[in-house]
């Protein structure tokens, strides 16, 4: 045999042993192909379902909105007197023609709701979450004299509107010195001052005033119960020890701005308007 043939049989018996090798190597290859084949496609992620959340947040704003606009029932009612006081004292002061009333009740009546409304949405942004210094409360009494003080600088001629500041202006003075002499002896009843305590303690509220504390002429409609949030650098340094401790056992509240009762509704037939409707709140 020749080596040439012998070379063709070796390598021919050599092929027919490693083609079941290469089969079964390739086996695993076909079957991951197959098995890749076979897999379904993932499905897509469905798209979330509204969050009932926010129905029940939606729920919660309606019934916030509408506990709003019972409380602008409410504080209209409340603040009415303040509104009645102002126009009694323009009425008094400025000597008003028949032409110029209508005009201010219109603007003391918009103001009066505009004092309403942002009481009842401060409120009403608590509930929400939010949160407001008692400093930046809103004035209401504030709100309706500078609302109706515009109307006047345009309504009234200069010289009601000179008789009308001065006037204003000394009104201003007077309750701010009753209001300081009213708590400063409400101070003295409880903690005994002496005369030279009540001096500083009058000096440094007066040196520190600020419009809302008007409110503490309101201690007579509370009786004794209750003591105003007067500060504390404006009392706690002109005390003893003895005085310090009965001061820090005091209860305090904020009066707020009630308006005060026994106070005469506005004529409105002298205003030349129809009369107002009943400030009911809301249900």
């Amino acid at each position: 045999m020749t080596t040439s043939l012998r070379t063709a049989i070796l390598f021919a018996g050599l092929a027919l042993n490693l083609a079941p090798i290469r089969a079964r190597a390739d086996e695993p290859k076909a079957a991951v192909k197959k098995a890749a084949e076979a897999k379904p496609a993932e499905a897509e992620p469905k798209a979330d379902k509204p969050a009932e959340p926010k129905k029940a947040a939606d729920a919660r704003e309606a019934q916030i909105d509408a506990q709003v606009q019972q409380w602008v029932g409410q504080f209209t009612q409340q603040y009415r007197a303040i509104l009645t006081t102002e126009l009694n004292f323009i009425r008094q002061v400025c000597d008003l023609t028949p032409e110029q009333r209508p005009k201010i009740k219109a603007a003391g009546e918009a103001s009066l709701k505009e004092a309403a409304l942002k009481m009842a949405e401060l409120q009403g942004g608590q509930m929400r979450g939010g949160f407001r210094a008692a400093n930046e409360q809103p004035n209401p009494q504030r709100i309706i004299r500078e609302s109706i003080a515009k109307v006047l600088q345009e309504t009234l001629t200069p010289e009601q509107m000179a008789k009308y500041k001065a006037e204003a202006t000394q009104r201003t003075a007077l309750r701010k010195r009753a209001a300081i002499r009213c708590v400063v002896a409400r101070l003295d009843g409880t903690l005994c001052l002496t005369t030279e305590q009540r001096d500083k303690i009058s000096q440094s509220i007066t040196a520190g005033w600020q419009d809302k504390w008007e409110q503490w002429l309101m201690l007579s409609v509370y009786g004794d119960q209750y003591f105003p949030m007067v500060p504390n650098q404006h009392v706690v340094s002109h005390l003893d020890t003895d005085q310090k401790s009965v001061w820090g056992g005091l209860q305090k509240v904020d009066f707020g701005y009630y308006g005060g009762g026994g106070i005469a509704e506005a004529d409105d037939g002298w205003w030349g308007v129809e009369p107002a409707k009943a400030d009911a709140p809301k249900q």
